[in-house]
Parts: structure tokens; sequence; C-alpha cells
């Protein structure tokens, strides 16, 4: 039987055989762009497959929160390249490691027009303010009028083969692009969207985007995917916050039920011949879990038109 006692004996850190040296992510390169729109300066992560594009140019899959959800995107965009199914992915975050820099960051561009009184602010955090908030107009005309001409003019692209991805947060603002300029992309992947912000005020303009698509006016292809368990009470809590508490949260936010109606929704929307309406839930999966199972299946979707 082994000892116990043994377990808890300090180990003695060794020398590393070579100096340490950041991880490179295969075909993968970033650059930083300031906005004259927004006034901001983001870190763009790009990945181009080891393939040549093909005829009209390698689609394109835009991931927001790309600080966290690029390298995933990137590593799997490769392995689709090995398959032959090349696709260019951008990635647009922030030129920053600090997490809560990043989150302060996030919530501003991802956020529509928001009163601050109906923001969530942790206990002690300092208030909120207009300044905070609201910023998703400008951030989506960065995407597409600044960010897509640098792209295009370094790489070739196929403009009608252009997917946004958003996830949580970012989520809440793929679906607000989309109901409020639902022919900038060719398609829209909101993974485990944040409906319920604002009282869920991105539904009030849902009617105008279904009158769109019925009318044929507009024919995007629309994917929204959830994790099957993000009702569920976390199994992770953060200091000071109870089951109770993180339950009555999970409740409130709906985020599977919202998800799953709208996502019901769409999917049984008549548009023209070009629309398209989807809806997954990732089975044993919550909110921390099915990032990764989000992102393949926008890649995925990105590839299949």
């Amino acid at each position: 039987m082994a000892d116990v006692g043994a377990l808890e004996t300090p180990v003695t850190a060794t020398p590393l055989p070579g100096p340490a040296t950041p991880v490179p992510l295969l075909w993968s390169s970033q650059f930083d762009m300031a906005s004259q729109i927004s006034g901001r300066t983001y870190r763009i992560y790009v990945f181009q497959p080891p393939i040549p594009a093909p005829a009209a140019g390698y689609p394109v899959l835009v991931t927001l929160d790309g600080n966290m959800t690029f390298p995933i995107a990137a590593t799997m965009a490769a392995m689709y390249a090995f398959s032959m199914a090349p696709t260019l992915v951008v990635g647009v975050g922030y030129p920053t490691d600090n997490p809560l820099e990043m989150v302060r960051l996030r919530v501003r561009d991802l956020t529509p027009e928001t009163p601050p009184e109906r923001v969530p602010n942790p206990a002690g955090a300092p208030p909120v303010t207009a300044d905070d908030i609201g910023g998703a107009d400008l951030f989506r005309r960065f995407l597409t009028e600044e960010l897509r001409p640098v792209i295009a003019g370094a790489h070739t692209v196929d403009p009608a083969r252009e997917t946004l991805f958003g996830y949580s947060l970012s989520g809440l603002f793929t679906l607000d692009a989309m109901f409020k300029q639902p022919g900038a992309y060719r398609s829209y992947v909101a993974s485990s969207p944040s409906i319920w912000w604002n009282e869920c005020d991105l539904l009030t303009r849902e009617a105008a985007f279904v009158e769109a698509v019925e009318s044929q006016t507009v024919q995007p292809r629309v994917l929204v995917t959830v994790g099957a368990n993000e009702q569920d009470a976390p199994t992770r809590l953060p200091p000071g916050e109870t089951p109770e508490s993180a339950q009555a949260m999970a409740d409130q936010a709906r985020m599977v039920e919202n998800a799953l109606e709208l996502g019901a929704r769409l999917s049984r929307l008549k548009g023209g011949a070009g629309y398209e309406g989807r809806f997954c839930a990732f089975e044993d999966e919550d909110h921390l879990t099915c990032m990764a199972a989000a992102v393949g299946r926008a890649l995925d979707f990105a590839l299949t038109d």
C-alpha cells in the first residue's frame, strides 16, 4: 500500500531544459487595430489555412471575444484544413492579458443601449455609468466598415460566405447585429446568448427581422446554440456566492429556455430559398463547458452553406 504521507512531500522544482517561450498557434498571426468609429484599439487574430483559397476565396468565420475563442477556432480550423475544407478565422479581442480589463472592455462593446440601473453589478463594484455600456452599434460598424476591408485587402476571401460568431454576451451582440442589419453577414451563430440582458429588450427587435425574412428582403442563415445544463445551479461558485443565489440567478436568466424559444421561432420562419434557422442544445454542457462545442459547431455551420 502506498504511503499517503509521501504525497504531502513538497516536490523540488528543477530547471527547464531550455528557455520558456510563448506557444504559437499554427498558421496564425495577430495585429492591433485602432478604430476611428469606436475610439478603441482591438487585437485582431487571423488564421489562414496552409492550402490555397478556393476560386471564390476563403469562407470567413469572425469570432468575437477573440482572446478566448480564437485559439479554439484556429486549432479546429487547422484540422479542417487537413480535410481540404479551408476557412479563414478572424478573432476580435483586446490588447490586454488582464481578465478584469477584458471584461470591462467587452461589456461596453457587446451591449446595446441600456439604462445603467438595469446592469447587474457585483456588490462593492463601482457604479455602472453610461460610458460602461451601450457601444454595440459602434462596434458593429467597426467590424463591417473598418475591419472587413482590412481583412479583404490582406487575404483572398469570399465576401458571400462570412459568418459572425458570438458566445454569451457576444452571442447577445450577434443576435442584436442580425436583427438590426441582417444582410451584413451571410450567417450568424449566437451561442449561449445573454438574451436576458436589459429584461430581454433584444426581443423587441425580432418582429422587424421576421418581417424582413418573410418578405424575402433578407435571407440570412442563423444558428442558436446553448448548453443543456445552463439553467442548473453552477457547481463552480465565485467567492461569496451560494448554491441558492446561483440557482436564483440561473432561473432568472432562463438561458436554456430563452435560447430554445428563440431558436424554435427562427427555425419556423418561412423565408426565401437562402434563409435557414437552426437550434442546437449541447447535452451535459453548462455555460463554461460548452464553449468548445459551440465554436466547433460554428465552424461547421460556416462551411456548410
